[in-house]
């Protein structure tokens, strides 16, 4: 995931502009997001971090990690270099979400669902290659529901993952943005609240340790969802 001095360029100049000019007023005028936990992100090394959140909306959580991280807090545009996770299908769509995937998408095709029915394939390897790399070279917000669909449980192959790039691993939950979209997964609503929460880094040091087991995952998986899963 080599990226070209064309791409950094595009990449910085719509953190410029976007984050200038429309999340600011989006945000923090027209709707109110609060970060919670906030502390957390100073302790973090600049590489090897996985945020690990629950998924409301295509684009607007991931959007408001970007306005967080390098407008609200002023962090270099590269140091971190964050990235976000999501299906190829979905950055394919139009012009925008095209655009938005030179901001930082890192795309994989899924192996359970595409274009809002269940499939069954092959895990798209080249995809979970690009996920691991920019795991090793930046800050990755995951998405391990793998949809935006309420009360969703986390994807195994997230356990497997974690035990491969051994991340320093942040649960995030994230509220209050279903309710600003305005039509499907197009955001507009104002007068709303939302809050990203940030929790300590998860305690995997055993885990890591240790040769990969199905129950050691699990656990960690369900460690996780008591963390960021909607309630049932």
């Amino acid at each position: 995931m080599i990226e070209s001095s064309f791409d950094r360029l595009v990449r910085r100049g719509m953190i410029l502009t976007i984050g200038n000019l429309l999340t600011p007023v989006y945000f923090r005028r027209l709707n109110s997001v609060k970060a919670e936990g906030i502390d957390v992100l100073k302790a973090l090394p600049r590489k090897n971090v996985i945020f690990l959140s629950n998924h409301q909306t295509y684009f607007t959580e991931a959007i408001a990690f970007y306005d967080l991280f390098y407008i609200v807090h002023g962090m270099p545009y590269e140091d971190p270099h964050l990235r976000f996770s999501a299906a190829t299908e979905t950055m394919k769509k139009n012009l925008v979400t095209r655009i938005l995937t030179y901001a930082g998408g890192v795309t994989f095709r899924r192996s359970f669902r595409e274009g809002g029915k269940d499939v069954n394939r092959p895990v798209d390897l080249e995809g979970v290659g690009k996920i691991e790399e920019a795991i090793a070279t930046g800050w990755l917000l995951h998405f391990p529901t793998g949809t935006t669909q309420a009360q969703a449980p986390i994807r195994p192959g997230i356990a497997q993952l974690l035990h491969r790039t051994k991340p320093i691993a942040v649960p995030v939950r994230v509220d209050g943005f279903r309710e600003m979209l305005l039509h499907k997964q197009c955001p507009g609503r104002t007068g709303k609240d939302a809050t990203i929460r940030f929790f300590p880094p998860m305690d995997l040091g055993d885990f890591y340790a240790a040769p990969f087991d199905k129950e050691r995952g699990r656990k960690v998986i369900e460690e996780l969802g008591k963390l960021i899963l909607d309630p049932a």
